[in-house]
């Protein structure tokens, strides 16, 4: 019976050092996923309307999904804007996360500007 439960530890322990997809962890999830894509969107628009400046969402860089009393999805965005005082389009780079309540409502959780476009991160 102990070794039973010492065989369970160690299992247990070289799923986590693997790697492998701990329970309540983050999950990837393909970029044009239909409710990735709904998230980008609402990430964007909501962030537009909190900076008072207009952003587009360019590309869905990498997406994660967790449930949590609904699913939170943590994206990596390419996103564009115009400064009104600038003749320049800019593009880059921001880290999200979105909320999808059980109501199926958005709420956005956190936006950062960060160089996360490639897969090193």
């Amino acid at each position: 019976m102990r070794w039973t439960a010492i065989a369970l530890v160690v299992t247990v322990s070289v799923i986590t050092v693997t790697g492998q997809r701990i329970l309540g962890g983050y999950s990837p999830v393909p970029n044009d996923n239909e409710e990735v894509v709904s998230a980008a969107e609402f990430a964007v628009k909501e962030q537009s309307h909190k900076q008072e400046m207009t952003y587009k969402l360019i590309s869905v860089e990498h997406a994660e999904r967790q449930s949590a009393a609904g699913s939170n999805f943590r994206m990596c965005l390419k996103v564009g804007y115009h400064k009104e005082d600038d003749d320049v389009d800019t593009t880059e780079f921001v880290k999200t996360v979105v909320h999808r309540g059980l109501q199926q409502e958005f709420s956005l959780t956190s936006w950062a500007q960060e160089n996360c476009g490639d897969d090193s991160n």
